[in-house]
């Protein structure tokens, strides 16, 4: 469809500003218990248009891509603009509208994978869940691949286009014996869906599982702790997103407030927001309203160096966009990392665990997304960890919760870094090795 027209039309009808953002979507998905359940392929077209009417701003989003339905999407968004009260801070859409060269973030097998192509894929993953254990069975997961298209054009430029492939799969398996019950998922994400690796994550999740039949609950105690690569991720992502996002900032819900400069972390500690690395999921030649990404040094050696901005919170303070602008169709952008990383250290997860005394590493957790970013205060709920003694791993232990704040453990509490750096879609970490810390058992 014509975009260029949408936003002429939407100057006709009176917008002194306009964007219009396109999302073209498919996925093929294989959904699997112990056999593979059900195929499914759909396609999804969805507009989104942001216009401006003296200050007042209005987003209006909108899956009826017909003449008739667009027109009436861009009348409702003048009508509502008109109505609005005007926005104070506002100053302007952005006006750079380009992009930056990123590697190939598209693989064409994948953006047009049907059924049968993942149907082997899905078949290695369910068999390899018996290979870790003859006795463990995968009772639920899926296999997917999907395309992302987006078109973007604004009164200021465009048209833009990018498009990404991603694909993933993940599966649950479970072990019965003896009265007891072990569990344990695994994932995996990549670019292609011919690089998913569905036999080591079958085998890893069944392998797991037989071991955590006989998880004991981890009492009460203090403890050294290492957060496996994957759980570094989640709480990464749950705890550091929004509080560098500088519309946080500005509305005084992020613990980093006015401390662009401070030595908020160890100083072993590094993040990065990785815009243009064509390995990191997320990244992007231009952000969600035609700004150029760049990657952007957020912690360096500790010290926190910038938050993320879009053009609305950039022009509040002055500043140029990071680009970093993030949306749905129907929703207006605001500041979110394309792809966090916390760099990696040198040391082998073998010889984080050489080095604990007393301590958990822990596997998996739920429960960390109820956290408060907002505070910094972490509550996660352990699922799946080994109790260990003196270098090495001694039982398989559950049921307890770490409870404490994300900068203090962050700052005070890391003593190594691995190098085992876990990617997942837009966040990436390796293990973390900490001192002691206090777990409450449930």
């Amino acid at each position: 469809m014509d975009l260029e027209k949408i936003v002429k039309r939407a100057i006709e009808l009176g917008a002194s500003e306009v964007d219009v953002y396109l999302t073209k979507t498919s996925e093929t998905l294989l959904t699997l218990s112990d056999v593979i359940e059900a195929s499914k392929y759909t396609k999804l077209f969805s507009l989104g248009i942001r216009v401006v009417v003296n200050k007042s701003v209005a987003v209006v989003g909108t899956q009826d891509l017909s003449r008739e339905g667009v027109e009436k999407s861009l009348k409702s968004a003048i009508s509502i603009a008109k109505v609005s009260p005007p926005d104070p801070n506002w100053v302007s859409m952005n006006k750079r509208i380009t992009e930056t060269r990123v590697g190939n973030l598209f693989d064409e097998d994948t953006a047009y994978a049907t059924p049968e192509d993942l149907k082997q894929v899905a078949a290695d993953l369910l068999d390899s869940v018996s290979e870790g254990c003859r006795n463990a069975k995968p009772v639920r997961g899926a296999v997917t691949a999907r395309s992302i298209e987006i078109d973007y054009v604004s009164c200021y430029g465009g048209p833009l286009t990018r498009a990404e492939t991603v694909s993933g799969l993940h599966v649950y398996a479970r072990v019965d014996e003896g009265g007891k019950t072990g569990t344990f998922s695994e994932h995996d994400i990549q670019r292609s869906y011919k690089k998913l690796r569905a036999r080591d994550v079958g085998y890893e999740a069944g392998s797991r599982a037989r071991e955590f039949l006989e998880a004991e609950v981890l009492p009460n105690g203090v403890y050294e702790l290492i957060l496996l690569n994957r759980v570094t991720a989640s709480i990464l992502s749950v705890m550091i997103t929004p509080a560098i996002s500088a519309l946080n900032v500005q509305q005084g819900r992020s613990p980093l407030s006015g401390r662009v400069g401070d030595e908020i972390l160890s100083q072993d500690v590094s993040v990065v927001d990785l815009g243009t690395s064509p390995e990191a999921l997320g990244s992007k030649p231009f952000d969600d309203e035609g700004h150029p990404t760049k990657d952007t040094v957020i912690f360096e050696r500790g010290v926190l160096k910038t938050y993320l901005y879009d053009t609305y919170t950039a022009l509040k303070e002055g500043r140029e966009s990071t680009g970093n602008a993030s949306r749905t169709f129907s929703s207006a952008p605001t500041p979110q990392p394309h792809h966090l990383r916390l760099m990696p250290g040198k040391a082998r997860l073998d010889e984080l665990i050489s080095e604990v005394r007393e301590g958990v590493l822990v596997m998996d957790t739920i429960g960390e997304w109820l956290s408060n970013p907002v505070s910094g205060h972490l509550n996660a709920t352990i699922t799946h960890a080994y109790l260990i003694r003196e270098g090495e791993l001694v039982k398989p232990v559950k049921g307890a919760v770490i409870t404490s704040n994300i900068y203090e453990l962050l700052k005070h509490r890391v003593e190594a870094i691995g190098r085992d750096l876990r990617i997942e879609y837009g966040v990436s970490a390796p293990s973390l090795k900490f001192g002691k810390v206090r777990i409450a058992g449930t």
